[in-house]
């Protein structure tokens, strides 16, 4: 039988918790790490949908990107979050693991996975922890390269955008400016831009990009590709199933591996005009 803790471990093995960042709460963020996981649900959000999704299907462990609790809270109330979440999760005896920043920095993370989509070449980390450098798990936190060849922006967001899903993606900068380096970092890298200027990049593709983000990358020269948080983190989805699918066979264990189908991107674009 599989237990909550060989999932913990298998994932520690692939993205180790230690690599998480110090303000962030990745582990074992509900449950009992002896309970039984022969069947698991992975996704990005441990949001209603995604649990009662889990409940549907007998998931007895639910591993998300994104923490349940990133920040302590007061009280446990049943009639908003997270206590939504966390009442359906214990009653459906259900235990919630979170791979947060862990993953973001693993050689086969999230990042890593953004790299693989565009094709980016001799890349280096854009903020590596010098106690992980060692590591040959560690990858770091957004990544510096090239593009197989230049284009121009505009090409390189309708690229992003098709690959994606055919997404609404944002730019900042100039259509036509022809881009080559790139930094990338998932999720949210906004706090990045300082190390994606000192790489000389000509673009960084993020999510989350703020106004006045937007405005000191233009005043930089730097272009700017938002393709949103969602979209930028789903792509590590299928592999960590099949990884975790792949080690409970290597340990001769029968473990059922789902990716959740109810979970969306929380934003919807009407209208506009480029």
């Amino acid at each position: 039988m599989v237990l909550v803790r060989d999932v913990m471990n298998w994932l520690d093995s692939w993205a180790p918790f230690c690599y998480a960042q110090s303000w962030d709460n990745s582990g074992l963020q509900l449950g009992d790490p002896e309970a039984p996981a022969d069947r698991v649900m992975v996704a990005l959000d441990p949001g209603s949908d995604v649990v009662e999704e889990a409940r549907t299907l007998g998931c007895g462990c639910v591993v998300t990107h994104h923490p349940l609790l990133i920040r302590p809270i007061s009280a446990v109330r049943t009639d908003s979050w997270p206590g939504t979440v966390i009442v359906r999760a214990l009653m459906a005896k259900m235990s919630i693991v979170a791979a947060h920043t862990n993953l973001d920095a693993a050689r086969e993370g999230t990042n890593a996975r953004l790299r693989d989509l565009l094709g980016l070449e001799e890349t280096v980390s854009l903020e590596a922890e010098a106690i992980h450098a060692d590591s040959t798990q560690y990858l770091g936190m957004g990544l510096s390269g090239k593009l197989p060849r230049a284009l121009p922006l505009r090409d390189l967001a309708r690229q992003l955008s098709h690959s994606l899903g055919e997404i609404a993606v944002k730019m900042i900068g100039d259509p036509e400016k022809p881009v080559r380096r790139a930094s990338i970092c998932t999720g949210s890298g906004a706090s990045l831009i300082g190390h994606v200027l000192s790489a000389g990049s000509d673009v960084f593709i993020t999510g989350d990009i703020k106004y006045h983000d937007a405005r000191l990358a233009e005043e930089s020269g730097l272009a700017m590709v938002d393709i949103g948080h969602f979209a930028s983190e789903k792509l590590v989805l299928e592999p960590l199933a099949a990884y975790l699918e792949s080690k409970a066979r290597g340990e001769g264990a029968q473990m059922d591996v789902f990716i959740s189908r109810v979970e969306k991107d929380p934003f919807r674009i009407v209208g506009g005009k480029c």
